[in-house]
């Protein structure tokens, strides 16, 4: 059973999604009309601007600016491609490395980030889960 099926086909979902490269849009674009908010930590966004017009709700991406794989052209081909999906992308920047919410990243955990986002977080599923 997925969770859209067992949510329910008139649940209306908030979405929190991690790095799975591309896939970490899926849930968002998987769940259609039902989706409400997607926040993203850290994940390679999804680069298709077909793809990314089937999204039925708000972004909210979290970029740790010190990983090495998701820098400025990566950031700016994102917000440019939500941009022409017509699609409303807020994007958080945090002078950090990957996993910086993670308290288990001995390497990389950053306890003001983390607590920030953590709170924009709950400010965005807020205004969107009425």
């Amino acid at each position: 059973m997925t969770a859209l099926s067992y949510a329910g086909p008139s649940a209306k979902l908030a979405l929190l999604v991690g790095v799975f490269g591309e896939g970490n849009l899926d849930a968002s674009l998987n769940a259609g009309k039902q989706a409400t908010a997607c926040v993203m930590y850290y994940g390679m966004p999804v680069d298709d601007v077909e793809k990314l017009k089937t999204l039925n709700c708000d972004v909210l991406n979290f970029w740790p600016t010190q990983y090495k794989y998701i820098k400025n052209d990566v950031m700016n081909k994102f917000e440019a491609n939500m941009k022409a999906a017509g699609k409303n992308l807020t994007v958080k920047p945090y002078e950090v490395d990957h996993a910086f919410a993670n308290p288990s990243n001995s390497m990389g955990y950053n306890e003001a980030a983390a607590n920030d986002a953590y709170q924009n977080t709950l400010a965005f599923f807020k205004a969107r889960l009425k």
